[in-house]
């Protein structure tokens, strides 16, 4: 049996992380579809442990740095972070453009690592804890193509032919752009653990404008050289 006031405080967890941003008591409780009261009480006990900060004079709630301690314990025992910091740097300088490292997690790409060319931070990218689509991304794609059948799901003939392709050249190149924002191009390669399984996808990405005057054959190699450092650290060995 579910542990209902459990589920409803990480509910308002979930719904205060989702921005980067503080939220009036109504605002939480409407976007976690609890009442005001649950959601008064909830946020007083979240907020005595540190999960929650609340602002004495707006009266409203952020998310609290309680998370990064559960975060960054998380990370210290997951050896494909810990592996993986020291590939993404060695990416990111020789491409100079920013890496990431994405794990699959609940039909989503979860972002566990980012780290940008020379250390300077780039707005606009995803960052850690950052969640991308499976079919619409370049690490997403890389994962969903070595998926099992079942867990993969039904895909359309046009992507079924993307994921032929991701498999057979062993790294994925996607351009994504908007009306608002400059099109931005992904190249993402698999990672494989110790028993040959992919369990991570390695990526990289940068402006389109740059990626047109970049010798691209070299960048995809790039990325496809540090996903498979990678994999070897993690004890996968090429038959």
């Amino acid at each position: 049996m579910r542990n209902k006031t459990l589920q409803k405080g990480l509910l308002i967890l979930e719904a205060l992380a989702a921005e980067a941003r503080d939220f009036s008591l109504a605002q939480v409780a409407a976007m976690a579809a609890l009442d005001k009261s649950q959601t008064c009480r909830l946020l007083q006990t979240l907020a005595a442990m540190g999960y929650v900060v609340r602002d004495p004079r707006s009266r409203r709630y952020r998310i609290g740095l309680r998370t990064l301690e559960l975060s960054a314990s998380i990370l210290s025992r997951m050896e494909l972070h810990r592996a993986g910091i020291t590939y993404l740097h060695q990416l990111s300088d020789r491409v100079e453009a920013t890496s990431y490292l994405g794990v699959p997690h609940l039909g989503q790409v979860l972002i566990v690592a980012t780290v940008y060319p020379s250390g300077v931070y780039r707005d606009g990218v995803p960052g850690f804890g950052s969640v991308m689509p499976l079919d619409h991304s370049a690490m997403g794609k890389v994962l969903l193509a070595h998926m099992p059948p079942k867990e993969a799901g039904e895909t359309g003939q046009q992507l079924a032919r993307q994921l032929a392709r991701v498999r057979a050249e062993n790294v994925a190149v996607i351009i994504k752009g908007s009306i608002l924002a400059e099109s931005v191009v992904g190249v993402a390669a698999p990672v494989r653990n110790h028993e040959g399984r992919v369990v991570a996808a390695l990526g990289a990405s940068l402006r389109l404008h740059t990626w047109k005057d970049t010798d691209q054959a070299s960048f995809q190699a790039a990325v496809l050289a540090a996903a498979n450092g990678l994999s070897f650290a993690l004890g996968y060995a090429a038959s």
